[in-house]
């Protein structure tokens, strides 16, 4: 099949994109894809380096230098670029500025949505419950509706002191 964009070159590369609801595909030999810039990832086959390319490695995707270290693991922002791996749990936290954007960029958002473990279920979903509650407060106080804004201030007030509304 020829480059559905130059009709000259072989086509190699196959590009799909969903924009609301409308799906679109296209052919595209390397050179033109390239140009399109719809590519972001490169792979040369050197799996070490391969997050290195995937998180924009020398762009400045990253909010904080490459040298910073975990406070638990004693890993760095640069070993996680080589390898792929974080120490630790709390690498999560320490990075968190430096990951959000990449992760965002790769899944579509920046929040767990999997499986929860049963002994942390109840808390995890009172907390999600009251970060909801809080945008929706946000909104009412933004739209004048204050009536709502002082029911959902309540509900987050007794989440936070631990009963169930």
């Amino acid at each position: 099949m020829k480059c559905q964009k130059c009709n000259e070159r072989e086509a190699n590369t196959h590009i799909q994109k969903i924009v609301n609801g409308k799906k679109t595909e296209y052919y595209l030999c390397s050179k033109c894809a390239a140009e399109s810039g719809e590519l972001k990832i490169s792979f040369d086959g050197d799996f070490d380096n391969f997050f290195g390319g995937l998180f924009g490695k020398g762009t400045n995707l990253f909010s904080a230098p490459a040298d910073k270290v975990c406070g638990v693991c004693k890993m760095t922002l640069s070993e996680f670029l080589k390898h792929g791996k974080l120490g630790c749990s709390k690498c999560y936290e320490e990075f968190e500025a430096s990951l959000s954007k990449p992760l965002k960029q790769i899944h579509g958002q920046s929040t767990h949505t999997g499986k929860i473990p049963k002994r942390s279920e109840k808390e995890i979903s009172r907390e999600a419950k009251i970060r909801r509650l809080q945008s929706e407060l946000e909104a009412a106080v933004s739209n004048q509706e204050f009536e709502m804004a002082a029911k959902l201030r309540d509900e987050i007030n007794a989440l936070k002191e631990g009963g169930e509304k």
